[in-house]
């Protein structure tokens, strides 16, 4: 697994993030311009956040179907930290640090570590 050193602090402060299980729908809002391959999502609570569109499956009227869970937890990290990724998404990675927890990380705030 690629091995990364955080570059900058980050804390996100998402008090209810989307987490989504397969067979949920959801309505598709704008892709963002920032991160392309991630779209706005609300689902039927109100809940809502940016999710990989590869992971849904259009029902049509702008609703879509969740083929594949989503944990939108992302990783608060402090320069310095040393991260695993576990897989890469559209410029964000899934990683894992040292305590064995696990969350999104943008690819802008993690430099490759060096073998």
């Amino acid at each position: 697994m690629p091995q990364f050193t955080a570059n900058a602090d980050y804390e996100e402060n998402d008090p209810d993030p989307l987490h989504l299980e397969p067979g949920d729908e959801v309505n598709v809002g704008p892709t963002d311009h920032a991160w392309p391959g991630w779209v706005w999502a609300v689902d039927k609570d109100g809940r809502n956040g940016y999710l990989p569109e590869e992971i849904l499956e259009p029902l049509g009227e702008g609703r879509f179907s969740v083929m594949s869970a989503f944990d939108p937890t992302v990783l608060t990290i402090k320069r310095g930290d040393r991260l695993e990724s576990l897989k890469q998404i559209h410029g964000w990675h899934w990683c894992r640090n040292a305590a064995s927890q696990e969350g999104w990380v943008a690819g802008y705030l993690l430099k490759p570590t060096e073998a």
